[in-house]
């Protein structure tokens, strides 16, 4: 809840002009870390109150001596600002977030956490094969504009996790360690407020 009295606090402390920011038809690039986890490009398309929205990011990494280890994570939601001013929009939607991390990427951190090389047998270890992660998130969405063509966005919410094996593939567990976001064990959990004080954040650059 101190994240979410966080993000009002920065809105009442810009002053709006009198009218609402015309953005209807108008497509925004830019990079955010979601609720949910996900970071990564961003882009954003509003209709007239609503808005669209998709992130994209991905990791990989090829060992000389062994296979590529990958992630990917992207989420995609849909959003209503139900406040508009000039300098502030704020907004509630939903959002779907989801990561995938193949098995050579989740072996190699285990190995890694139990002190072992690639080439040892790893004496103990629970080897795992591809693994999913599915976050869905309400956020409490905060967009301030610097200018007509710029604008930074902070974000909180709540966060409903599901893990389809006993490891972590979104980021959430790094931003703000809980029992429901950050334990690497397969189930389900319900988190309310995520990211720093801020929440997280983003910009979004507007064509």
């Amino acid at each position: 809840m101190n994240r979410l009295l966080s993000v009002l606090a920065v809105c009442l402390l810009i002053p709006a002009a009198a009218g609402a920011r015309d953005m209807n038809q108008k497509f925004g690039i830019g990079y955010e870390q979601s609720v949910g986890g996900v970071s990564g490009i961003n882009l954003k398309y509003h209709i007239k109150k609503f808005t669209i929205a998709g992130t994209v990011g991905f990791d990989i990494f090829k060992p000389t001596d062994s296979d590529p280890r990958s992630a990917v994570r992207f989420a995609a939601g849909a959003f209503y600002d139900f406040a508009s001013f000039k300098k502030v929009n704020m907004g509630i939607g939903l959002r779907v977030n989801a990561g995938w991390k193949n098995a050579e990427a989740v072996n190699a951190g285990r190995r890694k956490e139990l002190g072992c090389t690639d080439n040892d047998s790893c004496s103990g270890m629970v080897k795992s094969g591809d693994v999913w992660q599915v976050n869905l998130e309400i956020p409490l969405v905060v967009e301030v504009f610097l200018s007509d063509h710029f604008a930074f966005t902070l974000s909180a919410g709540f966060v409903i996790t599901i893990l389809t094996e006993d490891e972590v593939v979104l980021g959430t567990d790094r931003l703000n360690p809980s029992m429901a976001s950050g334990t690497a064990e397969s189930g389900f959990g319900f988190s309310l407020g995520m990211g720093s004080m801020l929440a997280t954040a983003g910009f979004m650059v507007y064509f």
